[in-house]
């Protein structure tokens, strides 16, 4: 089943971990402005919202997510994404919304 994004408004598409390398890769994709990151393991999670606290995470949009709720890398998507829904658990500390 395909996701209606635009019924949820997209919210399992905030903090997402993306490979290093990748937000340069995409650079020219990206819609919401990356302020900084946060280190994450092997990964990073771009902030590009005003952080003040873990409970603000959940402003904290992909930088590919469209005004239209639809994801601007949608073919070259980070593995997270491309599972989301087919798994039953998400990895530790991904905010749950």
């Amino acid at each position: 089943m395909k996701c209606r994004t635009y019924k949820c408004k997209a919210r399992c598409c905030y903090n997402i971990p993306f490979e290093s390398g990748e937000l340069e890769k995409y650079a020219d994709k990206i819609v919401n402005p990356v302020l900084d990151t946060m280190p994450l393991g092997p990964a990073v999670v771009a902030i590009t919202s005003e952080i003040r606290g873990l409970a603000d995470l959940s402003k904290n949009k992909c930088p590919f997510l469209r005004a239209d709720y639809l994801c601007n890398i949608y073919e070259n998507r980070p593995e997270i994404c491309r599972k989301f829904g087919v798994i039953k658990e998400l990895p530790c500390g991904f905010l749950k919304q």
